[in-house]
């Protein structure tokens, strides 16, 4: 529910009086309260926002006050700018618009706002920010479709968060289940694309660094971004997909989050990276409820079944453990792979896995057996993806991504990429499939493979 607040026309009625300082500053790399917001602030707001002066019961003087927030709620959300009270004022995108009268605060005060409350709303340089107020919903777990229309995004914001000279290498993307919805990875953002149209449908930031990993959650209402800084940092963030908030931040790693998953009750995230451990956090309150050791390498992949009974992991010395959701207790080893294994999709009882040994195995979990092998990109299988209705999708070193049912016939292959394909997903109709130099191509089905249009890893944001 949005923050609704009534503040007097009092505030930021002095809001001119910095823009034109900063017009045409740089905006630093990492934007503070005490250095960059705070002098906004006191040419702008202090007047009327201050320990002697609260209007609405704000005081926007010291950090503290302004997290506090105001009579009617918080209005500054750390991580999480588009759901900021504040931003929402002085851009004028809500009432009471800010100031209400005269010149409107700059483009550049404004820009620096809005990076502040996306770096989490650091107090000082040696801060690193404000803990994310989570707000996760549980959810019903059910292998059904979802009543109703497919969450589709809403009135999202379609400006870069970042733009960058080359894009990077495809690493993360996913498809909706049930909605034409294709989610892609890029420098420091998430991407909403319509999977039939490629029209770009909104942004999400993600200031914690690059996407390794996305995923939507089980009934398509949230979508998920793993990833980080390299050798520094590691998160995962929750999205509303309707609205863009933010709901929910959780892990505080020390490297990159390479694999992570929602479960489908919506309660847990489980993620893995370079220090070989799998970690379950709560999305409540982002609180760590345990840790499982038993990778001996970087965990590369992670998974939860559709009805939540297991969760699976791997790694990149091929190893694939099955875990009970309810006890963390270790259900089956799976030994089907000699090479790293570089990712795993589930079904109902059976899992998917991809090897750079080329290979997809389906494995009947409740029996930790084998049910098919096959190889399906010589040279090593870099990505698999089951839909709803059980068809794969696979993508590789050859450069093509694959349709496969469940015997191992495929039923497409697509024209290659320019480089080698790391990422594929199937989104109704349409096979999306993106490469190492961030190529990212569309096909139809019913057209034999053939490319009908591009997405992109850098929107005009037009």
């Amino acid at each position: 529910m949005p923050l609704r607040l009534s503040l007097p026309r009092g505030f930021a009625a002095a809001l001119v009086a910095a823009a034109s300082l900063n017009s045409f500053a740089a905006i630093p790399e990492k934007v503070t309260y005490d250095d960059h917001v705070l002098p906004i602030l006191q040419n702008a707001c202090n007047n009327c926002h201050n320990p002697d002066k609260k209007k609405a019961g704000l005081d926007l003087s010291s950090y503290g006050g302004s997290l506090q927030g105001s009579d009617g709620g918080k209005v500054v959300l750390p991580g999480d700018a588009a759901a900021s009270l504040l931003l929402k004022c002085v851009k004028g995108t809500e009432e009471p618009v800010m100031p209400p009268k005269g010149e409107r605060l700059s483009a550049n005060d404004i820009a620096i706002i809005e990076k502040w409350i996306a770096l989490r709303a650091p107090e000082s340089l040696a801060s690193k920010g404000a803990p994310v107020a989570n707000n996760v919903v549980a959810a019903a777990v059910s292998l059904a479709r979802p009543s109703g229309p497919p969450p589709m995004p809403g009135n999202l914001a379609k400006a870069p968060v970042l733009e960058t000279p080359r894009s990077n290498a495809l690493i993360a993307l996913a498809a909706s289940p049930w909605a034409p919805v294709t989610a892609v990875g890029g420098q420091k953002q998430v991407l909403l694309y319509h999977s039939d149209t490629l029209e770009l449908l909104g942004i999400l930031p993600f200031p914690e660094g690059l996407p390794t990993i996305v995923k939507f959650s089980r009934n398509g209402e949230l979508v998920m971004a793993g990833g980080g800084v390299g050798a520094k940092s590691g998160k995962v963030a929750l999205w509303k997909i309707g609205s863009g908030e933010r709901v929910a931040t959780v892990g505080n790693e020390v490297d990159q989050v390479l694999a992570a998953d929602l479960s489908p009750d919506q309660t847990t995230v489980a993620l893995g990276g370079p220090n070989r451990l799998v970690k379950f956090y709560n999305t409540k309150d982002g609180s760590l409820v345990r840790s499982n050791k038993k990778h001996t390498d970087w965990v590369t992949a992670i998974a939860y079944s559709p009805d939540g009974v297991y969760v699976a992991s791997a790694d990149r010395a091929g190893g694939i453990t099955v875990w009970e959701t309810a006890t963390g207790a270790e259900a089956v080893t799976l030994p089907g792979h000699k090479t790293a294994v570089n990712a795993l999709a589930f079904l109902p009882g059976l899992l998917a896995s991809a090897g750079q040994d080329g290979t997809v195995v389906l494995w009947d979990v409740a029996e930790g057996k084998e049910r098919k092998k096959w190889t399906a990109h010589p040279g090593g299988c870099e990505f698999v993806d089951f839909t709803t209705d059980g068809k794969i999708v696979t993508c590789g070193r050859d450069k093509l991504a694959k349709v496969w049912d469940q015997t191992g016939k495929a039923l497409l292959t697509t024209q290659p990429l320019s480089e080698i394909a790391l990422r594929a997903v199937l989104s109704g109709e349409t096979v999306v499939a993106g490469d190492w130099n961030g190529n990212i191509k569309a096909f139809l089905l019913a057209d034999g493979g053939k490319s009908f249009g591009d997405v992109g890893l850098k929107p005009s944001g037009k």
